[in-house]
C-alpha cells in the first residue's frame, strides 16, 4: 500500500488544510496515511519546521508549505 507522510505543527492552517485534502483523498485513493509533529523532534523541527506542511509519498518529497491537490494526485498516480 502507498504511504503518504503528513509533517505537520499544531496550529497550523495550511497544515490542517493539507490533513484535510489528504483525509479526504485517502479514501477513494486508499493510501496509508501517517502525520508526525515536528514539534516533538528537534532535528525534524530543523528540518521541516518553517517549511509545513510538508507531504511524502513513499519517501518522495511532493510538497512544501501548501498541498495542491492536483499535484498530489499527479504524483500519487505516477507511483
Amino acid at each position: 500500500m502507498t504511504r503518504v507522510l503528513l509533517y505537520k505543527k499544531e496550529n497550523c492552517h495550511l497544515c490542517d488544510e493539507a490533513e484535510n485534502i489528504l483525509e479526504r483523498l485517502k479514501k477513494e485513493k486508499r493510501f496509508f496515511l501517517e502525520r508526525i509533529l515536528v514539534e516533538e523532534n528537534t532535528d525534524l523541527f530543523d528540518r521541516f519546521g518553517n517549511k509545513v506542511p510538508v507531504v511524502f509519498i513513499n519517501d518522495r518529497l511532493v510538497s512544501e508549505f501548501k498541498l495542491d491537490e492536483e499535484s498530489f494526485l499527479t504524483k500519487l498516480s505516477e507511483l
